[in-house]
């Protein structure tokens, strides 16, 4: 559990489409520190280094600095299991670092929650960073039709081949939400689970 004095620690994961940006949007309308680990990854790729590493692990010349570096990385492991795994080999440890550090920093530790929105986290190993796991998950059909316009059908089921299965992720967590209904449900939901947060014995 938490430590004395600190926040909850809390990863929100979940595959795609199933709603844990607007999760995380409504902690952080109630006062959690909240962060987002697909733009850690962003602000990494900014660094010459990390590109450097990057490019170096996958066989390239060189990355471009920005969205064209990220769209070039989406097609070099589109369907390249071992460049995917070779990326994320590099990436992980970093995004370890970047969410250890800002634990420590003194806005977060005076939050009520500290909550980080890892889609991958049972796949990085990343669980033993956190006090709570909260899954949210929807079925699968609903939430392509969420993807919708955002990506292409392939894009998508790409995204879920590299994820855990749902069951699993269910097992592993400790909170699960059912994300079906309209986004006042989750709302609810996340108000639900800070009110509980500040109760003492939940500490």
């Amino acid at each position: 559990m938490s430590r004395n004095n600190s926040p909850v620690r809390i990863s929100l994961t979940g595959g795609t489409g199933s709603g844990k940006s607007t999760a995380l949007a409504f902690f952080s309308g109630l006062g959690a520190a909240c962060l987002d680990s697909d733009k850690v990854v962003h602000r990494l790729l900014e660094r010459p280094d990390v590109r450097r590493l990057v490019a170096e692990s996958l066989g390239l010349d060189g990355l471009p600095v920005g969205e064209p570096g990220r769209r070039r990385l989406a097609e070099v492991v589109f369907g390249d299991r071992e460049r995917l795994t070779a990326l994320e080999q590099v990436l992980f440890p970093l995004v370890r670092e970047e969410i250890r550090a800002w634990f420590d920093q003194n806005e977060v530790k005076q939050a009520p929650a500290a909550v980080v929105e890892v889609p991958l986290l049972f796949e990085a190993g990343m669980e033993d960073l956190f006090d709570r796991v909260v899954l949210i998950t929807a079925p699968r059909e609903l939430r392509r039709r969420r993807q919708s316009g955002r990506m292409e059908p392939a894009d998508f089921e790409s995204r879920l081949a590299r994820q855990m299965p749902e069951a699993e992720k269910r097992r592993r967590a400790d909170t699960v939400f059912e994300n079906e209904g309209p986004p006042a449900r989750l709302e609810e939901f996340i108000r639900e689970f800070m009110a509980v947060l500040k109760r003492p014995d939940q500490r």
